[in-house]
């Protein structure tokens, strides 16, 4: 569910107008598990084509969606970003279509391949508003480590995001291959950053330890 109202302005004063919500659907078909029977590589792609988890992402896009649309004055001014191949891209779209997200508030992203590139792409577009969108990215509950560590390293944490996590219950190794293909090289700021959380966690362990003698 939605974790969050955040904004990418360096101002803490600032205030955020409008919704944008990142649908990430790539994906590596060599690391998706068993395919359905149905799946033809050279023919006609259909919905069901599409990995479990691919379509467990789109889901929580479409709740994410509606929770907007019911809740939020600024509802009007919302888009999805979806970010897949293109040969996915349509079959993507008609869905979202048959299930309450008007292609009025679609966007096409057919060229960002990583989670970096797409934040990257983001940061471009909206570092310069006075008041961004609150943002929020959709993708698996695994993909969250990798998020983490690209605002830490790349945007020293400035980039505001509300990350959204779906299940992927692939098995462990296919996980570990996509999560090697997404993961930067990780700067200076994460790993200062990880320093500083454990030095934290460290002083609330001996906090919490002394209390109880």
């Amino acid at each position: 569910m939605l974790g969050g109202l955040s904004n990418n302005i360096l101002s803490d004063n600032a205030f955020t107008y409008g919704n944008l919500i990142l649908l990430y659907s790539n994906f590596n078909y060599e690391n998706v598990g068993p395919k359905p029977d149905s799946f033809r590589p050279s023919g006609q792609l259909t919905y069901i084509d599409l990995p479990d988890f691919v379509k467990a992402r789109i889901t929580l896009c479409i709740n994410t969606f509606d929770i907007i649309m019911k809740s939020k004055p600024d509802k009007f001014h919302t888009k999805v970003i979806l970010i897949a191949d293109s040969q996915f891209s349509q079959i993507i779209v008609n869905y979202l279509n048959q299930n309450g997200v008007s292609s009025q508030y679609i966007e096409q992203d057919n060229t960002s391949k990583s989670i970096e590139s797409v934040l990257n792409n983001l940061n471009a577009r909206i570092n310069t508003l006075n008041n961004p969108p609150a943002i929020y990215f959709v993708g698996s509950v695994w993909q969250k480590e990798v998020f983490d560590s690209i605002i830490v390293s790349n945007f020293k944490g400035k980039l505001k995001v509300v990350f959204e996590g779906a299940l992927d219950h692939r098995p462990y190794d296919l996980i570990q291959r996509d999560k090697l293909t997404e993961e930067p090289k990780k700067g200076s700021n994460y790993y200062k950053q990880k320093v500083k959380n454990k030095a934290i966690d460290s002083l609330l362990n001996y906090i919490f330890s002394n209390k109880k003698k």
